[in-house]
């Protein structure tokens, strides 16, 4: 019987994607052997909808596609915008284990986000439709939720990195260097997502 073939699937708000997004997929796609890694942009990322306001999903998923552009198994997703309403990482697994049947899934999360795993929806279930890789930044291999116990975990490239920061930067005026590629920053700056 043939080995399946392995999609990663890497989940976020991308607000804005960067470098590190970037890297990380690059990483691992060599490190983990995948066919190739889906980057779903959250259609409403519900838990910092309710704190501060995210820039449209149509603009997030462009910039998601130019971060991209180079990359042939790098692929944008819009899988929960065609779903709608708030994101939920089990029922996007659930729907992508439909739509890729000859397929194994590979959840990708960076150590940030897994900690705070028992705050989603329906956590429990990831299992059911994927595997976990948990990239872990370098020299900080620290404690994770009991539920990791049967996760991968990788050491990632050293990136540091934020949104955050790169949106503050940007409705400040300042300078963003080398942490985006031109052509997200350029879409950034003609459309003036972050402020003049």
């Amino acid at each position: 019987m043939d080995k399946k073939s392995v999609i990663g699937v890497f989940g976020g708000t991308f607000d804005p994607p960067h470098h590190g997004h970037l890297q990380v997929g690059r990483f691992l796609s060599t490190t983990r052997g995948l066919e190739k890694i889906l980057y779903v942009v959250a259609n409403d990322p519900w838990q910092k909808t309710e704190k501060t306001v995210i820039t449209g999903v149509s603009d997030r998923l462009a910039m998601v596609e130019l971060l991209l552009v180079n990359d042939d198994n790098l692929v944008a997703s819009d899988v929960e915008i065609v779903l709608g309403g708030e994101s939920v990482t089990a029922q996007t697994l659930e729907n992508l284990q439909s739509i890729y049947p000859d397929s194994d899934l590979e959840l990708i999360l960076g150590y940030d986000a897994a900690l705070g795993i028992e705050s989603w929806r329906d956590y429990g279930r990831i299992y059911e439709f994927s595997e976990i890789v948990v990239v872990d930044r370098p020299g900080q291999l620290r404690d994770l939720p009991d539920f990791f116990d049967k996760a991968v975990r990788i050491t990632g490239p050293y990136l540091d990195i934020s949104s955050v920061e790169i949106r503050e930067r940007l409705k400040n005026g300042l300078e963003i260097g080398s942490l985006l590629p031109d052509q997200v920053k350029s879409y950034i700056l003609e459309n003036s997502i972050y402020g003049e």
